[in-house]
């Protein structure tokens, strides 16, 4: 079942916006999210950072990234370093040109159970396997564990 859009509440989402992860379903939505609630839920979730004694830093893509990992999304968060050699990779940019490998990540990115929808994807996909296999090499060159 799609997650619905969180700021008309009419269709399903397909995107999240960058800085706070809020789905919406259009431009015209994120346009009215951007206009309105994202700066107030980005200082909100700032702020509830800073009084658990976190920094509430930006991360590396320009999105918020606050020290509680547990009020945006759970998981590894990779390293400035990191997403500069996913981005520096012509392997990496090679894969994410394949329609199929951008669907399965998009799918993933709109699961309620991430986790549970990339291990599926892992274990029926070949080709979505192969390409976190080198997306891991390349972000973790020197194979040691992340």
């Amino acid at each position: 079942m799609a997650k619905k859009c969180e700021v008309c509440n009419e269709q399903d989402s397909k995107y999240k916006c960058p800085k706070c992860r809020t789905s919406y379903c259009s431009v015209v939505c994120y346009k009215l999210h951007k206009e309105s609630s994202c700066e107030r839920a980005c200082k909100e979730l700032s702020e509830r950072a800073a009084e658990k004694g976190g920094s509430g830093k930006q991360n590396q893509v320009g999105g918020y990234a606050p020290d509680d990992d547990a009020s945006v999304d759970e998981g590894y968060r990779i390293q400035q370093v990191q997403l500069d050699r996913m981005v520096e990779s012509e392997k990496v940019q090679e894969w994410l040109r394949e329609p199929r490998i951008r669907e399965i990540i998009e799918l993933i990115d709109a699961a309620d159970d991430r986790e549970k929808a990339l291990d599926g994807a892992l274990e029926t996909n070949k080709d979505f396997s192969d390409f976190v296999d080198q997306l891991t090499s390349v972000i973790n060159p020197e194979g040691a564990p992340m």
